[in-house]
């Protein structure tokens, strides 16, 4: 399998090699043009504005517009049009999760992603949640994707990179501007806004709000029972403003609010109805910029947020796995504690017959009485660990208060919360200066402060600081080189401090093309579940038991405390050698990279109430080529092309479900006076291989075709976009429908 990716990757890096060869030498003719070539502008990768051909890494912008003719409904979806960039859903809620190059589907934590710079990755469980980032689709005016690991501009969780999305100044809004979309599966869309404009000042106030699915059943046991959940909700409100003191400084506000309503996946063995997530989130943002000469500007933001969520369900379990001393020894042998709570499970089926009733019954009723030695029970439950005198002792005592108040078949029902409360609290101070026509530089300092309150993962509350100090500079020692450096100094309570460092180096042949050369080391902290989860399941307002307690705790528990000391961090270090060319005379963009990423220390698995052990047992090493290009054959067409072909290796399966060894997304759009057009197909295809084993659907693959079409008329646009899926219910973590159709209205005064 290895020889024929190799070979795979060889073919497909030849072509891509004589694609960037012809390029070059259509870039020698572009010189002699006269007019200036229109190169985007970037500021995220480093934190300087910079065009396309002089950053020191791989970058993807899409465009509000692009946007629009793609006809994308929700954010998630964009990044399904980025090279490398792989998207699904997680089954257990329908969240969506997104990757760069690979990754399991619940453990999507190696991404920062900011809006308006503002970190929307959550501290608790290193995670983002795509439907609460508190903003509309249709106010976003960009999204910056930098490709690669960039922790020395924005800190650890930068890890594989960056996604900034930026939205729309409100000087740029429209004074009113409504829209909507109806789809198949229940899905539908609101989005309104109002603008005031003024010499100094203005202000967008927002509307919007979206729904999927079916609200209500039961939704358990990986979808055999009651399928999927498909429910997602959310209704906000979002005030954007700015105002301008003088030509020179501005102040930038943005406050929200929003609501977010989902189901949850069952556990048939303990909830006997879906969870259902309710959580509020809310934000304030600040940011002042001055422009104190036309070499120095300063840049101070802060902003304030918070997300509330609450997973309600009724649960129901035998009596005994709420004893307190089974709790305890949980703690000692965890297999012996659940092969004593969940073997009296079948008991509460009331189809199970009287002979296999009474053989459980028999069982427990003989350790009572301490008819088996300690050998013997270890032998007849399969366990593998050794139990000893005292836990044999402990097993005993339990089982005994059961057997006498004859309650092995009594059942605890009560109402159960996964609450968790996250606020944070971020200050940074930016400078960024031009000292000579060959050297400028940003560099800033920060503070963070998150606190994540939570009675069922952390039985409390933990404050988590951070300091950090930050350079990113460029230097050119020649005309046609630009040597690029950054370093992020970056400290957190109860961990050792970090030096995250870039090093780049580009040779510039004119302006509208580089090769670059690229080193990045970065590092992921261990989230705040990771280092001090200290959790079980709790219900309230219980039925009558033998134990007499309310509220009632379910034995299985779990704490950091049994791998806090040696989890370390996970590292990155990643090398690029990448390609950009842009062609005015045909109005092309071409950027290429070759790239090696090497994971070590990766934390193998996600933390759960269920959670025993965490350890850095995982590696993985992804090497490929990707390219993007854009072309504009016409004033009114557009080609958006990108592929990928990657090695992927790991010592854990589960970093290889979500991923592909090949990839390549296609996109035609016209834009006419009247009428917009769009046609799109993604294919992904990842090895046999890497089948993840344990799921009827293996290994990801995509097959999907797209369509839109508009019409601009007096009573507004109107679009109908639809999506074939090809592989319907044939890939993990792919729920959507075969045929999803949607019809779209909006209109702006």
């Amino acid at each position: 399998m290895k020889a024929r990716s190799r070979r795979h990757a060889a073919g497909w890096g030849w072509l891509f090699l004589m694609a960037g060869y012809s390029a070059m030498a259509l870039a020698a003719d572009a010189d002699t043009y006269e007019f200036e070539p229109d190169i985007p502008q970037v500021l995220t990768p480093v934190r300087l504005q910079q065009p396309l051909a002089e950053v020191p890494a791989a970058v993807t912008v899409i465009t509000a517009e692009q946007i629009r003719l793609w006809g994308v409904t929700d954010i998630p979806s964009v990044f399904r049009f980025v090279p490398g960039l792989f998207v699904a859903r997680e089954l257990d809620s329908d969240r969506a999760s997104v990757v760069y190059h690979s990754g399991g589907v619940s453990l999507a934590r190696r991404l920062e992603v900011l809006v308006d710079g503002r970190s929307v990755y959550k501290a608790a469980f290193a995670n983002v949640d795509w439907d609460q980032l508190g903003i509309a689709l249709e106010d976003v005016e960009r999204i910056e994707i930098t490709r690669g690991p960039s922790a020395a501009s924005y800190g650890m969780n930068a890890l594989q990179g960056v996604i900034h999305i930026i939205t729309r100044h409100p000087a740029d809004s429209a004074r009113v501007h409504l829209g909507g979309r109806l789809g198949s599966e229940q899905r539908r869309q609101f989005y309104a806004s109002l603008t005031q404009h003024e010499a100094q000042q203005q202000s967008r106030i927002s509307l919007f709000g979206w729904r999927e699915g079916e609200h209500g059943g039961y939704h358990a046991d990986a979808g055999d029972q009651g399928g999927l959940p498909d429910l997602r909700q959310v209704r906000g409100v979002n005030w954007s403003g700015a105002w301008q003191a003088d030509m020179d400084n501005e102040l930038r506000w943005q406050f929200g609010r929003q609501e977010l309503q989902r189901d949850y996946l069952a556990d048939s063995n303990f909830q006997v109805n879906s969870p259902q997530q309710a959580a509020l989130s809310d934000l304030g943002w600040l940011r002042w910029r001055s422009q104190r000469s036309a070499d120095h500007e300063v840049q101070l933001q802060a902003y304030w947020q918070a997300d509330n969520s609450e997973v309600d369900y009724r649960a129901c379990a035998p009596a005994m796995a709420f004893d307190a001393q089974l709790s305890e020894l949980y703690q000692q042998h965890p297999q012996l504690a659940e092969k004593l709570g969940y073997g009296l499970l079948p008991l509460q089926n009331p189809t199970l017959s009287s002979s296999e009733r009474s053989a459980i019954t028999q069982q427990y009723q003989g350790l009572a009485v301490g008819a088996f030695s300690a050998a013997e029970l270890q032998q007849g439950l399969g366990l593998e660990n050794t139990i000893s005198a005292a836990q044999y002792s402990t097993a005993q005592q339990i089982v005994q208060r059961a057997v006498a108040a004859n309650a092995l078949d009594q059942a605890l029902c009560g109402q159960g919360n996964l609450d968790v409360y996250e606020q944070r609290i971020d200050l940074e101070w930016q400078d960024t200066r031009r000292w000579s026509e060959q050297l400028r530089s940003v560099q800033g300092i920060g503070l963070r402060r998150d606190q994540v309150d939570s009675a069922t993962y952390l039985q409390g509350g933990v404050r988590s600081d951070q300091w950090l100090a930050f350079i990113s500079a460029e230097y050119r020692p020649a005309p046609y080189w630009l040597l690029s450096a950054g370093m992020m100094a970056q400290y957190q309570t109860g961990q050792e401090a970090n030096y995250l460092p870039r090093l780049a180096l580009s040779f510039l042949p004119s302006a509208d093309q580089s090769i670059r050369v690229l080193y990045s080391h970065s590092q992921r902290t261990p989230d705040i579940a990771e280092r001090y989860l200290n959790g079980r399941a709790v219900l309230t307002d219980v039925s009558s038991h033998y134990l007499n307690l309310n509220p009632a705790g379910l034995f299985i528990n779990a704490n950091a405390d049994n791998w806090r000391d040696d989890l370390r961090d996970e590292r990155i270090q990643a090398w690029e050698l990448g390609y950009f060319i842009h062609l005015p005379q045909t109005s092309l963009q071409l950027d290429i990279k070759a790239f090696r990423e090497h994971m070590t220390d990766l934390i193998g698995s996600t933390v759960t109430l269920r959670s025993t052990s965490l350890t850095n047992e995982g590696q993985m090493t992804l090497k490929g080529i990707e390219s993007q290009l854009q072309w504009q054959p016409s004033a009114d067409h557009r080609i958006w092309l990108t592929l990928l072909r990657q090695q992927r290796d790991s010592s854990r399966s589960g970093e290889l479900v979500l991923g592909a060894e090949s990839s390549a997304r296609l996109v035609w759009t016209h834009h006419g006076e009247w009428q917009e057009q769009m046609l799109g197909i993604f294919w992904d295809n990842s090895e046999p291989g890497y089948d993840p084993g344990y799921a009827a659907q293996g290994r990801y693959r995509q097959q999907r075709l797209l369509a839109r079409w508009s019409w601009h008329t007096w009573l507004g646009d109107w679009s109908l976009s639809s999506e074939y899926d090809a592989l319907h219910q044939q890939v993990l973590y792919e729920t959507t429908p075969r045929w999803l159709n949607r019809l779209g209205w909006q209109m702006s005064w």
